[in-house]
């Protein structure tokens, strides 16, 4: 009996001690091994945390553990990304309209600059690139995780970034896009005369408008 106590004394200790992580999503992770960048060049290893999906960090700080145990905290604008499991997350100015959203969620403030990570879909050297918002709904009001895409272009202020349903592009899609990909004369006339595949109105369902602002980043990244 007395061995007994003392083993499960031992087992309620080492679970009391026990560390936790999740990866819910680029915002809502916990003492997960990332590779955090900074805007200074230097380069940070350790357990990420960042909490902005919950609420819990209005202020945009994310903490660091590093192998020497000490804690950081680090503002998401000093950061120019962070690398989890070989993708690669960027801060990136989300403005939502409060009629666009109507604080659907905790992730978001309604006609502010909510700096939020992004996955980076394209590579380093596309002229525009394409990034993902994963929200787990676990933390949302929705029945299902949630994605949002979003572009930026290179010469662009690097917060900058366009939500592919929003003022960028609609109304009048198809003049909006082609002047974007100008410089590209083949894929501009697509969008133009609305070939299949290229044109959308802004009632398309939203799998539509992915579909196909992915094909045409696509075809103008490769377009030379």
């Amino acid at each position: 009996m007395y061995k007994l106590t003392i083993l499960l004394l031992f087992y309620l200790i080492t679970q009391g001690c026990k560390t936790y992580s999740y990866f819910n999503s680029p915002n809502n992770l916990l003492n997960e091994s990332c590779q955090v960048f900074l805007n200074d060049g230097t380069e940070v290893d350790g357990k990420l945390t960042i909490q902005f999906e919950t609420g819990h960090d209005n202020n945009k700080l994310l903490k660091i553990i590093t192998n020497t145990t000490t804690d950081k905290e680090i503002l998401a604008t000093d950061i120019k990304y962070y690398k989890y499991n070989n993708a690669l997350y960027f801060p990136k100015a989300i403005n939502l309209e409060a009629y666009q959203i109507p604080y659907k969620d905790k992730l978001f403030t309604p006609d502010v600059n909510n700096i939020l990570f992004l996955k980076r879909l394209t590579n380093d050297s596309a002229k525009l690139q394409l990034f993902e918002l994963y929200r787990s709904k676990n933390n949302s009001l929705e029945e299902f995780d949630q994605y949002d895409y979003y572009v930026s272009f290179s010469n662009e202020n690097r917060f900058v970034s366009w939500s592919i349903r929003g003022i960028k592009f609609f109304p009048d899609f198809e003049d909006k896009m082609s002047k974007i990909v100008s410089d590209c004369p083949l894929l501009a006339e697509k969008i133009e005369q609305k070939q299949n595949g290229y044109a959308l109105k802004q009632v398309s369902l939203d799998a539509k408008k992915n579909e196909v602002i992915k094909r045409i980043v696509e075809e103008y990244n490769k377009c030379r």
